[in-house]
């Protein structure tokens, strides 16, 4: 259709693991009958999850380190821009993340959200589509992907430098989208502190907010009449023991009028994704029925403000004890999640008599400002 253009977006992938050998292989036909859906979309976006690098000097982190070979690149060629803007892209440190965007450049694909510097990272990637300019801004949330001073990393997600980032798409574009990646692993509604910021998005002039991160495919909303979708889940991404719809996803189709620069339709594309599997398949028949089924009931929930903060509540009471011990818990040790599930011990670190003072700390701007300068005096530096 001559008057539509068509912008894809599409989740996690993280070509590493098991999966690294199956993508130097396959390269694009990993994505098997997506890869036609990729292909046919004016503009294409997917985000790159790990390093691309051959570099084996990891950073000082919490969680696991990633990478894959720099040849797993080419397997993105039909995409029109790679998003570096996630919690892993900085795992090996600068040279890693200097190598992935190499690697793609290598391969003709364009990155946005991340460099080797803030003002690098904060760069808006902009393309005339049909006549149009359609600007993406790619942010993540701040774990050990961002520098503290200005260096390498990804673009972080701070309500005044992403008002800027906004403004200035506005002003060279006809649509901007933000995408986002971060949430809570495995929750597939927003939190309410992320959402109260993608309506701010949406207020100042954004056309859509996508999410990637969780792990799951998540819920989505109108808001103003513009689509926020809380999570696609993983594209392709390995895990030796998967959660639950760990391999579930799909890729969110936006169509926009060309001549009114409004968005028309949101389809949403449903697929399951394994080592097993060899990449990508299109859920069909039933199964893609039942997958499209739950994620309207996700959308039902988050339109209804309490049916959506009661899932948060219930999401905070199964997490609640693991984050206390996680968090007061004097030793890091394996097992304690089954402690804090099986046990009354977080209740010794976070009771009636201390609890308002540690929430103080944490709410409080001026003591959580504090408290992470602390923390970092008191940890070893990273190696990037």
């Amino acid at each position: 259709m001559d008057h539509i253009v068509n912008i894809l977006f599409s989740g996690d992938f993280s070509p590493c693991r098991d999966y690294e050998n199956i993508v130097l292989e396959k390269k694009e036909k990993v994505f098997g009958q997506a890869l036609p859906v990729i292909q046919d979309a004016d503009l294409s976006f997917v985000n790159l999850e790990c390093p691309l690098t051959k570099t084996n000097r990891s950073i000082n982190k919490s969680g696991p380190a990633l990478k894959a070979d720099p040849k797993c690149a080419s397997a993105l060629k039909d995409f029109t821009v790679a998003g570096l803007a996630n919690n892993h892209i900085l795992d090996y440190g600068e040279q890693g993340l200097v190598d992935t965007i190499a690697a793609c450049k290598a391969y003709g694909i364009p990155t946005v959200g991340a460099g080797p510097n803030i003002e690098e990272a904060q760069k808006v990637f902009v393309q005339c589509i049909k006549g149009i300019k359609v600007a993406i801004i790619a942010i993540a949330e701040h774990e050990f992907n961002q520098s503290e001073v200005g260096g390498a990393g990804s673009a972080p997600t701070d309500a005044i430098e992403n008002y800027k980032q906004i403004q200035q798409a506005k002003s060279v574009s006809d649509i901007v989208i933000v995408t986002f990646h971060g949430g809570n692993e495995y929750f597939p509604f927003p939190r309410p502190g992320l959402r109260k910021l993608f309506h701010h998005f949406i207020d100042l002039g954004v056309s859509a907010v996508i999410c990637h991160h969780p792990h799951v495919p998540g819920g989505y909303e109108y808001y103003n009449g513009k689509p926020i979708v809380y999570s696609l889940g993983n594209l392709v991404f390995d895990n030796s023991a998967p959660p639950k719809e760990w391999d579930l996803g799909y890729m969110a189709k936006l169509a926009f009028d060309l001549k009114t620069k409004e968005q028309v339709s949101l389809d949403l594309i449903p697929y399951r994704q394994s080592v097993e599997l060899g990449g990508v398949v299109l859920l069909q028949g039933k199964e893609k029925e039942i997958l499209l089924k739950q994620i309207e009931g996700y959308r039902k929930k988050i339109e209804d403000e309490d049916a959506w903060l009661t899932e948060w509540q219930n999401f905070v009471s199964k997490q609640s004890d693991i984050y206390i011990l996680r968090q007061y818990f004097p030793f890091v040790i394996r097992g304690l999640g089954f402690l804090a599930r099986n046990t009354a011990l977080a209740k010794l670190f976070f009771n009636h008599k201390n609890s308002l003072a540690k929430l103080n700390i944490l709410r409080c701007q001026s003591h959580k400002e504090l408290l992470i300068s602390a923390l970092e005096s008191k940890s070893k530096p990273r190696n990037d």
